[in-house]
């Protein structure tokens, strides 16, 4: 990397930092103000909104640092103007700290010098962004005012006031309201409530500016795209397993030229995320690839792709000059070679004979030609069987279940007498595959239930000439046979039980334990990325995307 590409991620830097400094300074430490020698009034007036000048320009300073960073000429263009109000308001106190005027002339001087690397126009948003801003402000603020009676003004207080009032002076003090906090002196009664007043103008305006902004909004997928998406998968026989995951209606699309082809993506935390393979005609694959780089380019995202197979892995890292490392593989059954019979399977048959004679059986139909009544229900036991776990999902998962656009998917239930107690949720895979969206099951449901599932599919499938069957995805299963061996070292097999740990929470290896028992074909899948230094950034943004974050329940989840 360039020593001038390096600059935004210095600056951003510097303003993080200076942006502390000025909040914990101004917050902490005394300032007598300079225009005090005028009079009473007038001088309370200007030293407080001085401070809460000083200290807004501050939390300003630390949230534009990451749009620096991100290259974001919004972020620069609001940073010239925070560090000269910043350096105003500073001159209107007597003991400037002279570290922080000549870091914010000098952080002045750099992004004028440099200001060509700051060219990436702003990311689409939420409409919720001015409520986030609000809160965010608001608490920001809060904690601010407290600092403020905590640290500077703690001797001055009438009596031993309780926190909630010190927390009820600071939030009516917002509104230009006196608290119960009562003060030894004037002055200070006026300073205090001046500057409160003032922190609460600056709360008013984040969501303010947020709101009157241009707000372009995230792409969402139409019905229009989705139905694109699913003819060009629908006609392509070497189409990605992954493909109809790419008709997520919380994914975006980049087209080419003519619409033959296309990447669905999602940013995630700076990185335009990609899932699976490009899509339609694979001579185009090339050209979408350029107008989705070209994209990320001009935002300054970090072009990424999670679960690549061979093909587009190697397309990705040939044209676009990326690199690839595999993060697991997806079991895929091959339904002409598939049978129960042999010691391999012995474990499976079992199961499956078991289970059959405590009375379970199971069927597989096409969604479309399910009764209304059966559709109602599944949707039901869908939504309850997650039992408080949320969706997940991103590269290989449907964002929705048994609507009427997916009137192709296959549906496997098991059944106990005249109750539901299980289901696989297949989407097409071109013409002669299915791939595996979701399998759940009751709670307490018998031990045997999803092997009697995907036997019956398997059956199903070969009467329906239905060539491949894609199960789940194995994260690490290279690793885990690696570490069986006699040969692994330490390193191997500590990797390995790091993930063992991990385990408890997402069930990585008895996921692919379960897969193993079917004997199915495996199909690696790669994370491209640009460079090695990215990759913390794009696992943190495929996790978030695959909505891992917030739950750590144990659950079996493909993808």
């Amino acid at each position: 990397m360039k020593i001038k590409s390096s600059i935004p991620i210095i600056l951003g830097r510097i303003a993080y930092l200076a942006g502390l400094f000025n909040i914990f300074y101004n917050t902490l430490v005394h300032y007598n103000s300079r225009a005090a020698k005028i009079g009473n009034y007038l001088p309370v007036l200007i030293h407080s909104t001085a401070f809460a000048t000083q200290t807004f320009t501050g939390v300003a300073m630390v949230l534009l640092g990451r749009g620096l960073i991100r290259r974001k000429r919004r972020a620069w263009v609001l940073s010239l103007i925070i560090f000269n109000i910043n350096i105003a308001s500073d001159f209107l106190r007597s003991n400037q700290h002279p570290i922080q005027l000549v870091v914010a002339a000098l952080f002045i001087l750099l992004l004028i010098l440099f200001r060509r690397e700051f060219y990436a126009i702003s990311d689409p948003q939420t409409k919720w962004l001015p409520i986030i801003g609000f809160i965010l402000a608001f608490t920001v603020m809060l904690s601010i005012g407290i600092l403020l009676l905590l640290n500077r003004h703690r001797d001055s207080f009438v009596g031993n006031p309780s926190m909630w009032n010190i927390v009820l002076t600071v939030v009516e003090g917002f509104f230009g309201i006196s608290g119960p906090i009562e003060f030894i002196n004037g002055r200070t009664s006026d300073f205090v409530e001046t500057t409160l007043a003032a922190l609460g103008v600056f709360i008013l305006l984040v969501p303010l500016a947020l709101f009157f902004r241009r707000i372009k909004p995230r792409p969402k997928m139409s019905n229009e795209d989705i139905e694109i998406v699913r003819n060009l998968i629908k006609h392509d026989a070497d189409q990605d397993s992954l493909g109809y995951f790419a008709t997520r209606r919380d994914k975006s699309v980049i087209w080419s030229s003519n619409k033959k082809a296309g990447i669905a993506y999602r940013v995630e935390a700076g990185v335009m995320l990609a899932s699976g393979d490009p899509f339609g005609e694979f001579s185009l694959w090339p050209e979408a690839i350029d107008a989705f780089l070209e994209e990320a380019k001009l935002h300054a995202w970090t072009p990424a792709v999670m679960g690549a197979s061979d093909r587009g892995g190697e397309v990705w890292v040939e044209h676009a000059g990326m690199s690839a490392f595999d993060i697991g593989d997806e079991a895929i059954i091959k339904v002409k070679a598939f049978t129960l019979e042999g010691r391999p399977m012995a474990n499976v048959r079992q199961m499956v004979n078991r289970i059959k004679r405590k009375g379970y059986s199971a069927y597989t139909v096409r969604w479309s030609d399910l009764d209304i009544n059966i559709r109602v229900e599944l949707r039901n036991l869908a939504k309850k069987w997650r039992y408080g776990v949320p969706e997940r999902g991103f590269s290989m998962a449907m964002d929705r279940f048994g609507e009427d656009i997916d009137g192709d998917a296959i549906i496997t239930i098991a059944t106990l007498g005249d109750e539901i107690k299980g289901l696989l949720y297949f989407v097409p895979w071109a013409h002669e595959g299915i791939s595996l969206d979701r399998m759940q099951r009751e709670r307490g449901t018998d031990p045997g239930v999803n092997e009697l599932l995907i036997v019956q599919t398997v059956e199903w499938a070969r009467e329906n000439k239905i060539q491949n069957i894609s199960l789940n995805f194995a994260a690490f299963r290279s690793l885990f046979e690696r570490a069986e061996k006699i040969s692994a070292g330490p390193i191997t097999r500590g990797s390995r039980n790091l993930i063992r740990f991990f385990s408890n929470f997402f069930q990585v290896e008895s996921l692919y334990r379960f897969n193993a028992k079917f004997d199915p074909e495996w199909q690696t899948r790669y994370l491209v990325y640009p460079k090695a230094t990215d990759i913390a950034k794009i696992s943190w943004a495929a996790i978030k995307a695959e909505q891992f974050i917030g739950s750590f329940r144990k659950h079996a989840v493909k993808g």
